[in-house]
């Protein structure tokens, strides 16, 4: 299998942290400009493109995170679990210093769990709201070691019956929801489901694999027949996300058929790629560039606020990627080679 960095995926990932940027900005500025209210309106009730950007975000995590782990038994998972601690953690506490500090309403306890990036599973409260996505990411890693554990992870028929499975869990967490008004997380499923296609719809991609294209067409079979369905069962009442069923059948569609173009027809750009290079920190500070151009700037109209959004967030995030991800991924590298060296 080919080593080498593939542009397209920075680029996906560009595109989708700048998509997450601009929706998050339209949805908040929309007030100032009849324009921007219409757009904010059209994805409140049609097109969520955050959960679009983040549908693509989740099927490169399934393409790229479990190729990472590299070796033998325990070494192996304890260099993994290295290497994402110093990925994740260093910015992400960066981003949740900042949020406390900005944002009203969270003790010094409530910060402490946040830094665990662990909060939600014991109820308290994300200090930015978007830290949801890293959770469902933390339970994909753990996922993914027990498979690299069972031995499993290069096995494709396997990951594809997970992926399968998933889904299916979804459609029974669905007709739950439905007959008995119980708010059924969903998007944890169908985002694991779609996180373990991205896993051997790699082999596709990356060497035209026959057994993947097989189990990816199966898989996009079955996604696209069975997402109306568990959306009209678990989204058939809006229990307080603007839920509908039409709407997040469009959102899951388009985020497929939007990586599946990204990785079929290689789109990138060399911005694109930059974008998705800093794409982490793009994500974790844009509610903050938000929150700082709002309050900073009173006067400006809608259009101006989501261009000051932009550029601030990339400069900002530029500069935690030179400052804070990149020394921190270098360390995490460091001691790595440590660990290695011991063992």
């Amino acid at each position: 299998m080919k080593k080498h960095r593939l542009g397209y995926l920075d680029s996906a990932r560009g595109l989708a942290a700048i998509l997450v940027l601009i929706f998050h900005a339209i949805l908040t500025f929309s007030k100032k400009d009849i324009t921007l209210q219409t757009a904010a309106d059209f994805f409140e009730i049609y097109f969520d493109l955050g959960k679009i950007a983040v549908i693509v975000f989740f099927i490169i995590s399934g393409f790229v995170i479990p190729y990472s782990i590299r070796g033998e038994g325990m070494d192996a998972v304890k260099n993994f679990g290295i290497s994402r601690f110093f990925r994740l953690y260093p910015v992400y506490w960066v981003s949740a210093i900042l949020g406390f500090i900005l944002f009203p309403g969270f003790s010094i306890l409530e910060l402490v769990l946040n830094f665990t990036m662990l909060q939600q599973f014991i109820g308290v409260k994300n200090i930015i709201g978007l830290y949801w996505t890293l959770q469902i990411e933390l339970v994909f890693y753990f996922l993914i070691v027990f498979v690299f554990l069972m031995k499993k992870l290069s096995d494709k028929k396997f990951l594809f019956l997970i992926s399968l499975a998933f889904l299916i869990i979804a459609l029974c967490m669905a007709f739950v929801r439905y007959q008995m008004d119980i708010k059924l997380p969903l998007a944890l499923p169908l985002a694991l489901s779609i996180m373990f296609f991205g896993s051997y719809y790699r082999y596709v991609l990356l060497d035209e694999d026959p057994k993947a294209k097989t189990y990816s067409k199966i898989y996009l079979y079955c996604f696209f027949v069975l997402m109306p369905i568990i959306n009209i069962l678990g989204y058939n009442k809006d229990m307080g996300f603007n839920e509908s069923w039409y709407k997040y059948t469009i959102t899951y569609y388009t985020g497929m058929i939007l990586f599946l173009a990204i990785g079929k027809f290689k789109i990138t750009s060399g911005l694109l790629e930059y974008f998705g290079k800093i794409s982490y920190s793009v994500y974790l500070f844009h509610p903050i560039a938000i929150f700082i151009i709002q309050h900073a700037f009173p006067q400006l109209n809608g259009f101006l606020l989501v261009l000051l959004v932009l550029l601030f967030t990339i400069g900002f995030s530029h500069l935690t990627y030179v400052l804070v991800e990149k020394p921190s991924i270098a360390l995490g590298r460091k001691v790595k080679s440590y660990n290695e060296a011991k063992a």
